[in-house]
């Protein structure tokens, strides 16, 4: 990730850091990779392995850990939760956030496209390229989603 990036995440955690869960374990993120089935993307194992899940600009980042002022359950059963309901295709769906309305927000691997799943159309929306695009947006209050 970008340095710039990063320094930006460090100061909001240094502003509260509970609303971020902690730093998670290598071994931890490749227990939940095989749970999964996917391989995550390096930005997302980075922000995991510092992190462990939190609050960045607008959005909630789903990890392997709990925040204190934050609801941020497992990505592995959110994943796993959604990829009940999700379409065909969606198989290896990958969920980092979810919405207000309950709309999954990820990445469907191999892809790497930070997409959100509309439950009520059956579309999907590109928020950003990647997951590094996608926390720079939500910096800039720019992915305009209501958690």
């Amino acid at each position: 990730m970008k340095i710039e990036l990063l320094k930006a995440i460090d100061e909001e955690f240094e502003m509260c850091p509970e609303a971020f869960g902690g730093p998670v374990k290598d071994d931890e993120i490749k227990q939940a990779e095989n749970e999964l089935q996917v391989t995550l993307p390096n930005d997302y194992k980075m922000f995991i392995l510092k992190y462990g899940a939190g609050a960045v600009g607008e959005a909630i980042i789903l990890g392997l850990r709990e925040a204190e002022y934050v609801a941020t359950p497992s990505f592995v059963e959110q994943s796993l939760k959604h990829r009940e309901s999700l379409p065909d295709g969606y198989e290896k769906f990958v969920v980092i956030g979810i919405d207000g309305s309950g709309n999954p927000i990820g990445f469907n691997f191999p892809g790497k496209e930070i997409i959100r799943f509309h439950y009520d159309t059956g579309d999907k929306e590109v928020i950003a390229k990647s997951f590094e695009e996608y926390l720079e947006k939500s910096l800039k209050e720019e992915i305009n989603i209501q958690f």
